[in-house]
């Protein structure tokens, strides 16, 4: 079986071997893929003597991430920036999606390195490593640490498996196109010093009580719409905790005969909504999300919408009918 990863253009790799530095950024509301790919980054362009900056529009919400969140820069120093780094964009499919921190970067030379199916190129030819097919974008770091001949060390070996293993539900989003390689990677983590058991726990250990019963809460509020196809469930303003949607979605989809789960989390003046579909549904939740202006994986997607709970929801029954049918 052929790999799912590509080779890396020589361009890309030539632009990191020749920059003096490097800023990087991903997006705002950062997942353990987000962060770990900005830090996997991180640790290979310090192992090539760059000098380095890495940047988050934050919010830090989640529980597994919480502890990265002093790391990081909202806005990269002016006296770095004189030094014309290399701005390196990590798991972000278009221009928007980094925030703020993006604003004082926008001019630089710049790569894309990220596995998201949807979105609109924002690199020049030849400067993006961009594999829909890929679990994490952590992943895709590793095929660039490997064409840039970088040996593997347990750090940055800790910070591509962690990637990889949230983005991978701990390897339940694998299809068998995907798990030979996914899973071959892995295993050259593990061989460094990488323990999954430790990782899980890490990613999981230390979780507030009332964290749990929030998610139990939106669990609860599940309802069944479009003939019990879809489940809607919903997050209110208050619940901050980033890693609720992770038990939500996992709990959900093992409900009976749904093909897929939409999250509406209540940020006030706007909803945030997550979709999840099961991946023999034939459900390309990307292409819905990416209707409303978001984007993301056919099973895994993301968007942010104006106006109420309420209002978002009755564009979504609307908008899944089209899709169902």
């Amino acid at each position: 079986m052929a790999s799912i990863f590509p080779q890396c253009d020589e361009r890309l790799l030539d632009a990191i071997r020749n920059a003096s530095g490097a800023v990087i950024v991903s997006h705002r509301n950062p997942d353990g893929d987000a962060i770990a790919s900005t830090l996997a980054m991180d640790a290979i362009l310090r192992k090539m003597g760059k000098k380095t900056e890495i940047l988050s529009d934050g919010p830090f919400l989640r529980s597994d991430i919480k502890r990265y969140e002093g790391l990081f820069r909202k806005e990269t120093s002016d006296g770095f920036i004189q030094t014309s780094p290399l701005a390196i964009i990590v798991d972000c499919s278009t221009p928007d999606r980094p925030g703020e921190a993006f604003n004082k970067i926008s001019g630089l030379d710049r790569i894309v390195i990220d596995h998201h199916s949807s979105g609109i190129p924002f690199t020049s030819e030849g400067m993006s490593y961009i594999v829909p097919a890929s679990p994490s974008t952590t992943l895709c770091i590793n095929e660039v640490r490997k064409a840039l001949g970088i040996e593997l060390d347990k750090e940055i070996a800790y910070f591509l498996y962690f990637g990889f293993a949230t983005d991978s539900g701990f390897y339940h989003f694998l299809s068998d196109k995907t798990a030979p390689d996914a899973l071959e990677a892995a295993a050259s983590f593990c061989r460094v010093g990488i323990s999954p058991y430790d990782v899980y726990d890490d990613l999981h250990d230390g979780r507030k009580l009332s964290d749990i019963k929030d998610m139990a809460a939106v669990i609860q509020s599940a309802e069944p719409v479009l003939s019990g196809k879809f489940l809607f469930a919903y997050q209110s303003e208050s619940m901050k905790d980033g890693k609720l949607s992770d038990g939500v979605y996992a709990s959900l989809l093992e409900a009976e005969g749904i093909l897929g789960v939409v999250l509406f989390k209540d940020k006030g003046d706007s909803v945030e909504i997550g979709f999840r579909s099961k991946h023999k549904s034939g459900i390309d939740v990307g292409k819905v999300a990416s209707e409303l202006g978001g984007g993301g994986h056919m099973h895994a997607a993301g968007a942010t919408v104006q106006g109420s709970v309420g209002e978002a929801r009755e564009t979504l029954v609307k908008l899944l009918e089209g899709y169902i049918s």
